[in-house]
């Protein structure tokens, strides 16, 4: 049977485990002593020894305690103050801190203890294991400090809060934060998405885009596996979707505003990969909430003539619109199309050509997709849009895109014609066989 552990107590136990393993190692030095016959100690040697371990135990901790607070505070000033709750729940400073605590506190009581001895007629022989034993913590004290060092480093990367801090997005504690009293609102002290969306923005104030990219996939990988492996029920995938998408849509709105095009451009891709994935796995409403926060984004884009980041808009939208339409999501195949050819008709009047082409590629391929699942009403939208782009490129002079333009709107019109004649065709075919009591052919 195999145990599983909460996070947090899964953390302890291997930080626990490791400065375990190091005193083991040092324990063993005993051997060096048995070895060269070096247990017996003097008294006033002892006295010495013992009275300047303590003392310098207790400079080192207070040394230790003083700069991690200082590290605390500059982590928090630069991030969030949300960090400074993983610096609580990380163990080695709490166990850094009751290691010296009990090497200091043993050590006073083994100089206790050496006090009573009088050298010319008492014997240390009684107090030998104490003494070296308060040897060995002391050394493994300051042992215990390189992998503290370590793990404090490495706490002050960014990366590793924003892991940390994604551990605890879960759909319980999503849910948790969704308060619904009519007006749907959020509570931001419990939200676990957040302290990662507070980082982001900082870092994008910063220009720190692996910060903003790290934050970006933290949430959306976590996106990803809520959705692959969590069962919703009673409105949890509107509130979960809805919630994730506006925290992606805010800070895709806040990087227009400032033409921040790489950090859109990765909310988007976010944006789009878990709409992707809503789509293969049938989740109608979430999928829905992923195309409208890429008419949000994209729109703004476009608006910017940030071409990169429109053309990555336009990429996903074709995808998830065709993937919607192998599921037969009528309503998200006709939203999708309608989005592409009104970013397509505002790039073409920013004679964005390059950036038009792409988008208009991307309505056909919606377009013939509902064209082969005879979803005209979709398919006449993208028919109707591409109409509108193709006048908008003749009017400015963009010769190239208005044949294309015409040629996917012919192609999509000659694939949904053909398919309506044969699904009109084969009821007379079938009749006529059976007429001749003839097999019907596949």
């Amino acid at each position: 049977m195999q145990i599983k552990l909460s996070n947090d107590l899964s953390i302890w136990a291997r930080r626990l485990a490791l400065y375990f393993c190091l005193y083991v190692v040092i324990i063993g030095s005993h051997l060096f002593f048995s070895r060269f016959d070096l247990w017996h100690t003097d008294v006033d040697s002892a006295r010495y020894m013992l009275s300047t371990l303590i003392t310098s135990e207790a400079a080192i901790v207070a040394l230790v305690v003083t700069l991690s607070l200082v590290a605390v505070q500059l982590a928090a000033s630069s991030y969030s103050a949300r960090v400074i709750d993983i610096f609580k729940r990380t163990p080695d400073l709490w166990i850094l801190i009751g290691v010296y605590g009990i090497a200091i506190f043993y050590g006073l009581g083994v100089l206790k203890l050496i006090e009573r001895v009088n050298p010319q007629v008492n014997s240390l022989s009684n107090l030998e294991t104490h003494i070296s034993f308060s040897y060995y913590l002391g050394i493994f004290a300051f042992m215990a400090l390189g992998p503290y060092i370590l793990n404090a480093l490495n706490l002050l990367k960014p990366s590793t809060v924003i892991n940390m801090l994604a551990e605890g997005i879960t759909k319980e504690k999503t849910l948790s934060a969704i308060r619904d009293n009519g007006i749907r609102d959020i509570d931001s002290e419990n939200d676990p998405i957040q302290p990662i969306i507070d980082l982001v923005r900082n870092s994008m104030m910063k220009y720190d885009y692996e910060t903003v990219r790290d934050g970006l996939r933290a949430i959306g990988d976590r996106a990803e596996y809520i959705f692959e492996n969590e069962t919703f029920e009673n409105g949890e995938e509107e509130k979960i979707s809805e919630h994730i998408f506006c925290h992606f849509t805010r800070i895709g709105l806040l990087a227009g505003s400032r033409k921040d095009e790489y950090s859109i451009i990765e909310v988007i891709t976010n944006i789009g990969v878990i709409g992707l994935i809503t789509s293969e796995l049938k989740l109608n409403v979430a999928t829905l909430l992923a195309v409208e926060s890429l008419e949000k984004i994209g729109m703004v884009a476009v608006d910017h003539k940030l071409e990169d980041a429109t053309q990555r808009a336009a990429f996903y939208l074709g995808l998830i619109g065709e993937s919607a339409v192998g599921h037969k999501f009528e309503h998200i195949a006709w939203r999708t199309a309608k989005l592409l050819g009104q970013i397509a008709e505002i790039a073409a009047k920013h004679k964005l050509e390059y950036t038009t082409r792409v988008v208009s590629l991307s309505l056909k391929l919606v377009g013939m997709a509902t064209a082969k699942q005879q979803l005209r009403s979709a398919s006449r939208k993208a028919v109707e849009y591409l109409e509108k782009v193709t006048k908008i490129a003749t009017e400015y002079k963009l010769k190239d895109i208005a044949e294309q333009t015409e040629k996917s709107i012919k192609i999509i019109d000659e694939t949904l014609n053909k398919l309506e004649q044969n699904k009109t065709l084969t009821p007379a075919r079938n009749a006529w066989h059976s007429s001749l009591q003839l097999p019907v052919s596949s």
